[in-house]
């Protein structure tokens, strides 16, 4: 205990010297700056039989098989006042060499209508031209070969309808707002369906959905954004006709969600925007560009050329926290068009710069996210921080002389570094990141995934540990060979290396790719640092290296978070009070109700998983974290390591959650702060960049930095632990303590060089479906392993064979569950451990096994 002690006092005092910077405050961000980088990108041919390029307002618009299709539309010939407008037919398309083809001629002259771009194509919908108005629907298709527009008909809208809004989400089409004749005061309250998957069936047509709960209108915007929760549909501004013949400029804001075909009453707009464009900006943020307020509206004819344009002002709306903000200005304002996305960008093609005066441009809209710097202190302070783990390291290798003391620290590690370190190995840094993230989205209803340590302490502390300290084991799955069969162990410390080498990876990348995206840091360097640091100080310091570096870095964390946390809720006008009152009516504090629902995250699926998936997988079947039970003087220290794990996660849970509560109140009441973020995950840098004091920021950046570094390490020592032991250690008669030490070591330096190298692979790829492949690999492994151990502990009966078949049941079920029945996530620990035992179980005795073993030190085997 006086060695453990006089360790941690070195931890605390180098750690210590990384808190000297000074606070140096980095004051507010200005809150005008512009989310968008606007470019000309082509100007659109002449129209008809005009010798000019004048452009069109109200063109059907939208991209097909690679190219940007603008069709049909409407515009004044010079001089404009005093001319009639004139509608076109032309289809004009434009490929990514900048070069325009004539996609030849709309049936009808028309404009004004609506549309949307599709995986089958473009969805035209409605419009009209002097006389009248139409309800065709019709999809445009570019075919490459014949370099030819295809048209295909489609189901007719159910009445007319002009100057309405369309988007689509998947196969579905939505339409909302609009005029049923030329006139605005036959404005309707209509909300239109198609499902394009339907085609072909009966059921294929437009179907009437619940309006708004708000006044018919034209000329209004319509967009999809997720709410933190799920996608809607938000329907915005544009104008009306009342009962007295008056033009109404409309700012009112409603949110449809799908799921339960229901509206809600937004935040209204700052002004009227109506026949602007709205473009979704980063996970929750709306953009609208162009819009006109209508305080001109009435004037146009007396200003005419004098009239200086509709405003530029771009407007900001995040869906949520229901909060507007100003996003910057545009080079130029265009009404009445349609807004499409082209390779990433949003194409705003055309439209209406002033009354009567239409502009050719086609405009590129690229997200530009604000540049950060990260300054000197900062630097200074993360700098130090990661000195003082590679000291730590250095000091750990002196007492590093044996293979036990790389591997398992000498089994003398004090129960409550033990305990802190299995605290710091489970929360990696994605869950410093997404923890406060997914309260700050949703609810603190996450606060229950982090109970299910608590439940299962006692079948750890009083079951799990004493067989295997017994058994004097260094890895997890030498109990699987004593209690089955030597084939089992190399499938369980097979299965664990394979997911633990796609997990470095991901533990370094994700947290590095927050951390560029908010503070300016190269990606690349990010990555570089984390994993040449870790890898330097585990293969040098082994095991105790891992743990006092794990107790630092989980004391940087901790302190980190409460730091940002007091800052947070000292920067809320009424503080604690404001962060209760306002987090409870926005519905942060919510648990949901005690039921059982299959789709949704209920009381009891967030219990199950907590139980199964969050608790008895990672503590019963990861090495990482088994070693530590393993590495204390005696049973009882474990045991009490266990505990203090176990009662370090509700507090740490619960920071972590009111952390994501309060950053939710204060970008609520201070909106402008907020850039339209990519992920969430990126909240809590994004705060700690551009609202804490220099060097403090620094710190609480170390503990991001610190998190990730803690779970690299604890793979890479996990998965040399499992080759030494399981594979080379147990076919290898003789080998020294010396030679075990030079492969470990070489091992570990091997392992941080394809952990850092597949993170910077992953940062030049897209990493959605890598993501899926690592959770599915871990409930199609983890799971049934942690039911192989349960069956072994709790079934004397059980053998080697009846273990395989339980196992091989297992997977199936869970693939089954993953791909087929499509089940919450969070089921899959029950599903794959119930499944394993009870089939160990039930074949034990149909197929009894005498062959079986016990799991009992020196116990005779016979072998199957």
């Amino acid at each position: 205990m006086k060695t453990g002690m006089r360790d941690f006092l070195r931890v605390v005092l180098i750690a210590s010297i990384a808190a000297l910077p000074t606070l140096h405050g980095q004051g507010d961000e200005a809150a005008s700056q512009s989310y968008l980088k606007w470019e000309s990108i082509a100007t659109l041919p002449p129209s008809g039989d005009q010798s000019e390029s004048l452009g069109v307002a109200g063109p059907f618009v939208g991209v097909t098989n690679d190219v940007l299709v603008v069709a049909g539309g409407a515009n004044f010939p010079k001089p404009y006042w005093g001319e009639a407008k004139v509608w076109h037919d032309d289809i004009w398309v434009l490929d990514k060499s900048g070069t325009w083809t004539s996609g030849g001629k709309l049936s009808r002259l028309i404009g004004y209508g609506a549309s949307v771009s599709t995986a089958r194509g473009i969805v035209c919908m409605g419009g009209n031209d002097a006389t009248q108005t139409f309800r065709d629907v019709f999809l445009l298709t570019w075919n490459a070969a014949s370099q030819k527009i295809e048209f295909e008909s489609l189901p007719d809208l159910p009445t007319t309808l002009a100057y309405g809004a369309a988007v689509a989400i998947g196969q579905k089409v939505y339409l909302a707002g609009g005029c049923e004749t030329n006139d605005l005061s036959s404005a309707l309250n209509n909300f239109w369906i198609l499902d394009l998957g339907a085609k072909g069936t009966d059921s294929f047509g437009w179907k009437t959905l619940p309006p708004w709960p708000g006044p018919a209108r034209g000329f209004n915007l319509l967009a999809t954004q997720s709410n933190g929760t799920e996608q809607q549909i938000y329907l915005m501004s544009g104008r009306r006709e009342n009962d007295s013949g008056e033009i109404e400029f409309l700012k009112d804001v409603y949110a449809y969600n799908p799921s339960t075909s229901t509206w809600e009453r937004k935040t209204d707009s700052p002004e009227c925007v109506m026949a602007g464009s709205a473009i979704p900006g980063g996970q929750n943020h709306i953009l609208v560009t162009g819009g006109a307020d209508g305080s001109l509206f009435h004037q146009a004819d007396a200003l005419q050329d004098d009239h200086p344009g509709f405003p530029k002002q771009i407007w900001g709306y995040n869906a949520l926290t229901d909060r507007w903000q100003r996003a910057g200005v545009s080079p130029q304002n265009h009404v009445t068009t349609q807004v499409t996305q082209w390779d990433g960008d949003y194409i705003v093609a055309s439209g209406e710069i002033r009354p009567r005066v239409r502009s050719p441009i086609i405009w590129g809209l690229t997200p530009a996210p604000n540049p950060t710097t990260f300054g000197a202190l900062n630097w200074t302070a993360l700098v130090l921080y990661l000195g003082a783990l590679l000291a730590i390291g250095f000091i750990c290798a002196r007492n590093t002389k044996t293979a036990d003391d790389f591997y398992l620290g000498g089994r003398g590690i004090p129960w409550w570094a033990a305990g802190i370190s299995i605290f710091g190995t489970t929360l990696s840094a994605i869950t410093y990141l997404a923890l406060p993230a997914r309260v700050y989205a949703t609810s603190w209803s996450a606060i229950l995934l982090n109970t299910g340590i608590l439940i299962i302490a006692p079948l750890i502390a009083l079951v799990y540990i004493p067989r295997l300290r017994r058994l004097n084991v260094v890895t997890a799955y030498q109990y699987l060979e004593t209690r089955f069969s030597l084939g089992l162990r190399l499938f369980g410390s097979a299965s664990f290396i394979a997911f633990q080498i796609f997990r470095m990876g991901i533990v370094v990348f994700l947290p590095a790719l927050a951390l560029s995206a908010v503070t300016g840091f190269n990606v690349s360097l990010c990555i570089l640092l984390m994993g040449l640091i870790s890898t330097v100080y585990t293969a040098f310091g082994g095991f105790k290296a891992v743990i006092w570096t794990d107790v630092a870095q989980v004391v940087v964390l901790i302190g980190g978070a409460l730091l940002a946390l007091g800052i947070v809720v000292s920067s809320l006008e009424g503080g604690v009070s404001s962060l209760i009152s306002i987090g409870s009516e926005a519905g942060k504090f919510h648990l949901p109700p005690i039921e059982w629902s299959w789709a949704t995250d209920s009381f009891m699926i967030l219990i199950l998983g907590a139980i199964f998936s969050n608790a008895l997988v990672p503590y019963t079947t990861d090495q990482a974290v088994v070693q530590r039970y393993l590495s204390t003087p005696n049973e009882k220290d474990a045991q009490k390591a266990v505990w203090t794990n176990a009662f370090l996660a509700i507090p740490a849970t619960l920071i972590f959650s009111i952390m994501g509560i309060a950053l939710f109140v204060f970008y609520q009441t201070n909106p402008d702060l907020l850039d339209p973020l990519p992920k969430n995950d990126q909240i809590l840098p994004w705060f700690v960049a551009h609202q804490m004091p220099a060097g403090l920021a620094g710190l609480v950046i170390a503990g991001v930095f610190a998190a990730a570094m803690s779970s690299l390490d604890s793979s890479m020592h996990s998965i040399c632990t499992a080759v030494s032991n399981d594979f080379i250690g147990r076919f290898k008669s003789s080998w020294n303590d010396q030679s075990q030490l030079r492969f470990a070591r070489i091992l570990i330096g091997c392992l941080g060089v394809l952990g850092t190298s597949t993170a910077l692979v992953m940062s030049t790829l897209d990493t959605g479906h890598m993501l899926d492949f690592l959770i599915g690999l871990m409930g199609l492994i983890a799971s049934p392993l942690a039911g192989l151990f349960l069956l072994g502990l709790f079934v004397p009966r059980a053998s080697a064979t009846h273990a395989w078949i339980s196992v091989s049941c297992s997977v199936v079920a869970i693939a089954y569950a993953k791909y087929i029945a499509a089940l919450n996530g969070l089921l899959f620990g029950i599903v794959g451990i119930g499944t394993c035992f009870a089939i160990g179980v039930l074949t034990s005795f149909i197929l009894p096994d005498r062959s079986r073993r016990s799991d009992e030190p020196n116990a005779s085997h016979s072998q199957p």
